[in-house]
């Protein structure tokens, strides 16, 4: 069994300050974090990959190598590439470089992604990865307010 931490990146409110992090605050404490896992004996530190609001990690292989420099041990790994609106080529050219350079410490996760609303930015159609038959995919509803 491992034992580690998993990030979806996202940029949230502190409850109890009330104060929201920049974005580079946040992504500095991501790095943070994943250095205090190797530190205390965890065994995974792994962040998920978003194109939109309110997360900062739209490009974990970026992330992962800044951390694989600066760390030793631990396991480096995506908690979802998204195969959907990626290269799928591309993906594996950049985790192929990403395991040489952390030699040999990164684990890669793939998934679809589900936020409808980003698919157009990559010239993509959500509806395009629902076999015919199956219900459609509905982007989420709007919050009124």
């Amino acid at each position: 069994m491992q034992i580690g931490v998993f990030s979806v990146s996202d940029i949230t409110t502190d409850p109890t300050t009330g104060r929201t992090p920049t974005e580079n605050e946040r992504i500095k404490a991501s790095v943070a974090i994943a250095k205090k896992v190797e530190e205390i004996g965890m065994d995974v530190y792994a962040i998920g990959e978003h194109h939109n609001r309110p997360f900062f990690s739209s490009s974990p292989t970026t992330t992962l190598a800044y951390i694989a420099a600066q760390t030793e041990r631990i396991i480096l790994s995506t908690a979802t590439t998204l195969i959907t609106t990626n290269d799928p080529v591309k993906i594996a050219e950049d985790f192929a470089m990403l395991q040489h350079l952390s030699d040999g410490r990164v684990d890669l996760v793939l998934g679809r992604g589900n936020t409808a609303p980003v698919y157009p930015w990559f010239g993509k159609n959500i509806q395009d990865g629902v076999e015919p038959g199956h219900r459609e995919l509905q982007p989420p509803a709007q919050a009124v307010g």
